[in-house]
């Protein structure tokens, strides 16, 4: 009893620091990188934006792939050793993309750093909600969020300076090493249930969770999950949305650059504008979710996130607009991945968490194995990235359809009962 009196800090925020730096490195590298360093790769290897699309695409198609398993493993295993484990592919498969000779191997590698990009966010936005109790968990992923938004942001600051200055390949190097030491870290601090050391969770009131649809001790199995209403209804939601905002994340810097003619630094600081507006929408609008609920918070984010990417093709070269509409943009990113991740604890026994939002990754994947091909060969067909954003825009609206049917935890109970 004595030592658990030492702590001063609840192993709670131990958890969420290690979970922050862990998807610090993981977004710096799937998304800060790849968008980043993608026009310079471009031009390197004389590829076509088709060809720059199926890179991001070998990414998600093995993070396609092992999501659900990652989701699995966590529910099996505990996330410590699912997140430890596959930092050896995010970091090894980072590494040797500095040091591929051609398309193919870039294939390759990035596939590789799908794999253990799957193994950080399913099991981690699981860990949180294990850690947190139900009135903390839009705060808890609110404070998660700007991690990923910090990192890719930042890297639309480091990134052009190393490119300048040395070259694109360095800076795959330096995130590869950076990727390598999470094993160390996530293995000494992350822990899997608070019950194993004798904890609850943070903010956990000790009373039934009323939001619960199922009962707390009850599992349910694939198929089950699988034939459930708001699994499909979140799922097709989860699919629009990533093609939508992806055709704007991975391909803006280039558009800007290459089409727009904008000098790389200046165009590199989209993402940064992305990301940092990211950093606050995310607190905020997943701090507000807890109030007002996920499928309200949800609506509002993808009813207006097409604006904005409409906003993005009006402004044309106009630096200053473009600038505005990334920070309206990103605003609005920064919050739609923890409240897609928030929904499944919502929907769902908390006992299932990890396989339920691995399956519904499932539906994520899809949007962004399809996003960069498409969005790179329409733009190739048709000599602007403006058809494909346009197409973007409309798919952020339709994501909103499925959610518009969605019954929240508390009708759903009402109409049980």
């Amino acid at each position: 009893m004595e030592r658990k009196r030492s702590f001063s800090v609840h192993w709670a925020w131990i958890v969420l620091g290690s979970s922050f730096a862990t998807l610090f490195i993981t977004y710096s590298i799937r998304i800060g990188a790849y968008s980043v360093l993608l026009p310079e790769m471009i031009r390197d290897f004389q590829m076509t934006k088709v060809q720059a699309g199926m890179i991001k695409s070998a990414f998600s198609i093995t993070y396609l792939i092992f999501a659900p398993v990652m989701g699995w493993l966590t529910d099996r295993i505990g996330g410590r050793k699912v997140v430890s484990f596959f930092c050896l592919f995010l970091g090894g498969g980072t590494f040797l993309m500095s040091q591929a000779d051609g398309f193919l191997p870039l294939l390759l590698y990035y596939s590789l750093v799908g794999i253990g990009a799957a193994a950080t966010w399913v099991p981690i936005v699981t860990l949180i909600q294990v850690w947190f109790g139900e009135k903390r968990r839009g705060l808890a992923l609110g404070i998660l969020s700007p991690s990923y938004g910090i990192g890719f942001g930042l890297m639309g600051l480091i990134l052009p300076i190393i490119v300048l200055k040395h070259h694109w390949r360095l800076g795959w190097s330096v995130l590869g090493v950076a990727g390598l030491l999470l094993i160390f870290v996530n293995g000494l601090l992350l822990r899997d249930r608070p019950a194993k050391i004798g904890l609850r969770p943070w903010g956990d009131s000790g009373h039934e969770e009323k939001g619960d649809i199922f009962s707390p001790a009850r599992k349910m199995g694939t198929g089950e999950i699988l034939a459930s209403g708001p699994f499909w209804l979140i799922g097709l939601s989860y699919f629009a949305i990533s093609y939508g905002t992806y055709t704007i994340v991975d391909f803006f810097v280039t558009y800007g650059a290459m089409e727009l003619k904008i000098p790389y630094p200046v165009a590199s600081l989209f993402i940064t504008v992305l990301a940092f507006s990211g950093v606050f929408g995310g607190f905020l609008i997943m701090a507000l979710s807890d109030t007002i609920g996920r499928k309200k918070s949800l609506m509002i984010i993808q009813l207006l996130l097409p604006l904005c990417i409409l906003n993005l093709i009006w402004a044309g070269g106009n630096v200053w607009l473009l600038m505005v509409g990334m920070g309206f943009f990103g605003f609005l990113y920064g919050a739609v991945w923890p409240m897609y991740g928030a929904c499944a604890r919502d929907f769902f026994p908390k006992e299932m968490t990890g396989r339920v939002f691995g399956l519904m990754t499932i539906f994520y994947g899809l949007g962004a194995m399809s996003s960069p091909p498409l969005t790179g060969y329409l733009a190739d067909v048709t000599g602007t990235f403006q058809w494909p954003f346009g197409l973007g825009a409309l798919a952020s609206l339709l994501a909103a359809l499925p959610i518009g049917f969605l019954k929240t935890p508390m009708e759903f109970q009402r109409d049980k009962d």
